[in-house]
């Protein structure tokens, strides 16, 4: 007997840190669309420390690439 069954989702262990392909805003996300600025990019308006949410989630791939944060301290 053959049973097929869908390949199950990545699970995220948050926070992950993206940036913005766009804008290069660089995000710490602690949910799938909640998280805190911590680089604005070279021409963004938003404060570095300011809370972002987005509709978009942050595993689109077509929005943000991942990126490697150290949180020291």
């Amino acid at each position: 007997m053959l049973e097929v069954t869908e390949w199950p989702k990545e699970q995220i262990k948050y926070p992950v840190g993206r940036k913005g392909r766009l804008t290069g805003v660089v995000v710490i996300f602690f949910s799938e669309q909640h998280g805190i600025v911590i680089d604005c990019g070279p021409d963004y308006a938003i404060e570095q420390g300011k809370a972002y949410f987005t509709e978009l989630s942050c595993n689109n791939r077509e929005e943000w690439e991942p990126v490697n944060i150290t949180i020291t301290g």
